[in-house]
């Protein structure tokens, strides 16, 4: 993603909110998870972040501030994830997801049934990854990472 503010949620959440903004749009996660830290590169003993997870959708919490981390999708999930006036969802073909990102998909194995398309940020000029994950040619998955 070229910038995190052109990304969002179902239209209106950010990728990166306030824990207060984001429980004013979804009140309550439906669970709420601390990670193993040692089992997580690049984290060390004061880490702290939890994982608040929401019908697919996961962000993390650390220290008040809640950065987004993958979204699944599926056909009867009213989530979904919009950039640049785009709408990702269940429905979302490799195909469409070509016309925002032709590079990413002209370097990608189109002839399995998964089918991974990785945005570095070498490509997206942020400091995460990005992970695009097609099944059967529907997206399915989206995630925002941080390599070691």
């Amino acid at each position: 993603m070229p910038s995190k503010m052109k990304a969002r949620v179902n239209g209106k959440l950010e990728l990166t909110i306030s824990k207060r903004d984001f429980e004013a749009i979804y009140k309550k996660a439906d669970s709420i998870i601390t990670p193993k830290y040692e089992d997580i590169c690049g984290t060390d003993e004061d880490s702290r972040f939890q994982y608040y997870f929401y019908k697919g959708l996961q962000y993390e919490l650390d220290n008040g501030i809640m950065n987004f981390r993958q979204l699944k999708l599926i056909k009867k999930s009213t989530l979904f994830f919009t950039y640049k006036g785009q709408k990702l969802d269940a429905a979302t073909k490799l195909d469409d997801f070509a016309k925002l990102f032709p590079d990413g998909v002209k370097n990608a194995d189109k002839t399995l049934k998964e089918v991974y398309i990785r945005l570095d940020s070498a490509d997206v000029m942020d400091d995460s990854d990005w992970r695009f994950t097609f099944k059967n040619g529907y997206l399915t998955m989206i995630e925002c990472f941080f390599p070691c």
